[in-house]
């Protein structure tokens, strides 16, 4: 770190002032512990891209050459780097030379994490214990000496920070030591720092380009300083194309600098030699790599040409076609992956976070205004401001133009993260200014909290969201006892779900497993939970790996564990129904196969277990029709005929027809409830009968008052039966015990022995 100190001589200036010096070294080794930390907790691939990013480090170390960039180095995931620029590839490249098998490793993406819930997981890839845990080997082994580059990158990052505040707020140690700790603690830094990205190297570079810049404004162009300025702002176009924002702020720096000092007598002949440098360095390195990339593709840029296509034609037609209603939500989305955003942009703290963020922000930006009108500082300071604003729009203007331009209002927040030194300078400063002599150290407070986050976020959201199933000594108990085996892989040995009885469409089903781990299946299974109707209607269900995302099939640990998972209920017909949970594994990738299922006795049940029964309603706004007319009959005050129709005929013996029969429902009826039609003679005696469940959609248990029930039953004809006329009568009666629920006829009449005539039938 020492030998970067000569291109800092505000740093230099230090070394009188040891307390100085140590306090920025705590910090910087405050961050380093942070960052490991948050590299070993990231699994491999967890951030955005990073497969892809590796890969092309890899590439560089396996063939010592750059990748084609109009070639793709990976196919798993949707994104490739090929097209980057290489400095970051290079440098992470460099300690890869030294370890074998850097294409040991074949990622297994998991394709259930697009679901609209958390509860689908989080984990982009599928990640096998045994082959990622310590000690590291081949591509893993790889993978985390390329995250320790971006580490060794962060921290000098952190010391072009330091030398930023320092030169923003002279005289004033301290401020430039909170503002540094603010950025080394924000969580976002920590973990882009903490994984492969060329992010990390384009926040350094910009962030040098910055501290270079306003130098070249203040002090005015020198050979030196200008080589400075050109080559950093080369290099950061060598890392990420997203450094065309900035190349022009270099130009302006350098003009700007050029006219405040334009009655120096000695600038003439430096001016010239300045400028000569300035452009022969960004020619020599931005524009070198440009001419590469035209050579070999036909392109200047061969990244994002959807961006490029659109800005061109928009130029050409006299306007962009930017959709400025996505403009609040780019914003407001930017803001939060600025702070605090993990993973692939799926693991996010709580909404107060930010809240806490930006209210600190702003009264740090109050605190720097009252600066600004009062400091001593006076047009230096205004001036300097002036250019960190140009610096913020440029960098914070080029993806958000991207992104609008893509009718996307996605923008992301790591792009922008070179303007992080602007941030907490604004913290810093602007907290040390309100707080006054009295409470200096509310700026440290700011950095307290930064760490304090990020610490808490290190162990209370990204390990959990990582984590595996804890493995249980002993099953739960669970409500509802299954003991179903999946093939070979796991028992399901209980399961509850909740609420028990009814729900309504748009509510949520909890539902509880307990697993037995058997063993890995060769090929991932995914976990599929379903509420499923009368004829297999699907209303509402999931489809991802075990464990809430983390435990696929084929890397899950032998063992005992629970989970639970919601469920929303979806609109489908028919409504009211009945409904039951269906826990099955199924693979897509292998014709659609399903594990096997066996009861406790080894007999095969088929594809998948059903549990529970509950009720499905319409939902609440859904109201219930009245009854037209008087009902038909009622029978025990649970069901009321209203409606009904069959073929009185002649029919022929040996037939079948129909009998359409329309019940509202009064009360819930008794679980065993079944119907019975049946045939008698002219002596009432019985010839043929039918039995059955009332609705094969709705169950007795299920019913609630208003529910429209009907009846369609197929009504056999014996072969033998006689010609003549009959009767059809209906009976309800409970299983149990073969008890009838009382009959009142439309006249308020009882019917005898609870038997209802429904019509006469005649057969021939």
């Amino acid at each position: 770190m020492t030998s970067f100190l000569p291109f800092f001589p505000h740093i230099r200036s230090l070394r009188g002032g040891v307390g100085t010096r140590q306090w920025l070294g705590i910090i910087l080794l405050g961050h380093l512990l942070l960052a490991l930390l948050y590299s070993l907790a990231v699994p491999p691939w967890e951030a955005h891209d990073e497969w892809a990013h590796y890969r092309y480090a890899a590439f560089v170390a396996q063939h010592h050459a750059l990748p084609d960039p109009t070639q793709r180095l990976t196919t798993e995931f949707e994104f490739d780097e090929a097209s980057q620029p290489p400095l970051y590839y290079l440098l992470a490249a460099a300690p890869m030379l030294a370890v074998e098998g850097l294409d040991d490793y074949e990622v297994q993406v998991n394709p259930y994490i697009s679901g609209d819930s958390a509860q689908t997981g989080v984990n982009m890839a599928v990640h096998d214990a045994a082959q990622e845990s310590f000690p590291w080997r081949g591509a893993i082994l790889a993978l985390h000496l390329g995250r320790f580059v971006s580490i060794l990158i962060s921290l000098l990052a952190l010391v072009v920070t330091f030398a930023i505040i320092r030169y923003l707020s002279r005289g004033r140690p301290e401020i430039a030591l909170a503002g540094t700790a603010i950025q080394a603690f924000a969580p976002q830094f920590v973990f882009i720092s903490a994984v492969i990205t060329n992010d990390v190297l384009s926040i350094l570079l910009e962030s040098l380009l910055l501290y270079f810049s306003l130098r070249l404004i203040v002090e005015g162009p020198r050979p030196r300083l200008t080589f400075y300025v050109a080559l950093t702002a080369g290099l950061a176009l060598l890392t990420k194309y997203l450094a065309l924002a900035v190349l022009p702020l270099a130009l302006l720096a350098f003009l700007w600098g050029a006219w405040r000092h334009r009655r120096n007598p000695r600038l003439g002949g430096r001016l010239g030699r300045s400028f000569v440098i300035f452009m022969g360095v960004l020619a020599l390195t931005a524009g070198a790599w440009l001419w590469h990339n035209y050579q070999i593709s036909g392109v200047w840029i061969p990244r994002d040409p959807v961006s490029q296509r659109s800005l061109l034609t928009g130029m050409q037609d006299g306007g962009l076609d930017i959709q400025w209603a996505y403009l609040p939500r780019a914003l407001l989305e930017g803001f939060y992956t600025y702070w605090a955003s993990f993973g692939w942009g799926n693991v996010s703290p709580d909404r107060w976070v930010y809240v806490v963020w930006l209210a600190m922000l702003l009264a740090g930006g109050v605190g720097v205004v009252l600066w600004l009108l009062r400091t001593e500082e006076g047009a230096r300071a205004r001036r300097l401001v002036l250019f960190l604003a140009l610096f913020v729009i440029a960098v914070v203007g080029l993806p958000l133009l991207r992104e609008l331009l893509h009718n996307s209002p996605h923008l992301r927040g790591r792009y922008m993260l070179a303007t992080l030194p602007i941030a907490a300078w604004v913290l810093a400063q602007g907290w040390a200014y309100l707080g006054g002599q009295r409470r200096a150290w509310l700026s440290w407070g700011v950095a307290l909290w930064a760490g304090g986050l990020s610490i808490y976020l290190l162990f209370f959201l990204l390990t959990p969201a990582y984590a595996a199933p804890r493995l249980l000594a002993q099953p739960p108990r669970l409500a509802i006892p299954i003991d179903a085996r999946f093939d070979d892989a796991a028992q399901l040995l209980s399961a509850e779900i909740w609420p028990t009885d009814q729900v309504e469409v748009g509510q949520g089903v909890g539902v509880s497993l307990a697993w037995r781990v058997l063993a890995r299946t060769p090929r991932p299974y995914a976990l599929s939970i379903k509420l499923v109707g009368a004829g297999g209607q699907s209303y509402g269900g999931l489809l991802t790996y075990p464990g809430q995302g983390v435990a696929a099939t084929n890397v899950w640990r032998p063992g005992i564990f629970s989970e639970t998972y919601w469920l929303t209920v979806q609109q489908e017909l028919p409504l009211p129904t009945s409904a039951q949970v269906l826990v099955s594994f199924y693979n897509p990738d292998a014709d659609s196969s399903y594990l096997p299922v066996y009861d406790s006795q080894g007999a095969v049940v088929g594809q998948g277990v059903h549990f529970g029964s509950l009720r499905i309603g319409p939902g609440a706004n859904k109201l219930v029709a009245p009854p037209e007319a008087p009902p038909v009959a009622t029978f025990g005050n649970v069901l009321a005929l209203e409606d009904m129709d069959f073929l009185p005929g002649p029919q022929q013996s040996g037939s079948v027809f129909p009998v359409w029969l329309r019940w509202r429902a009064l009360a819930p009826g008794s679980d065993d409830l079944l119907l019975s039609l049946q045939l008698l003679d002219a002596n009432k005696a019985w010839v043929a009968g039918a039995d059955g469940a009332v609705s094969n959609i709705l169950l007795p248990q299920h019913w609630r008052q208003g529910d429209i029930l009907d009846t369609v039953r197929w009504f056999p004809l014996p072969d033998d039966i006689p010609p003549g006329d009959y009767t059809l009568v209906a009976v309800l009666y409970r299983a149990g015990d073969l008890s009838r629920l009382d009959v009142i006829d439309a006249r308020g009449e009882r019917s005898p022995d609870s038997v209802f005539p429904l019509g006469a039938i005649k057969v021939r």
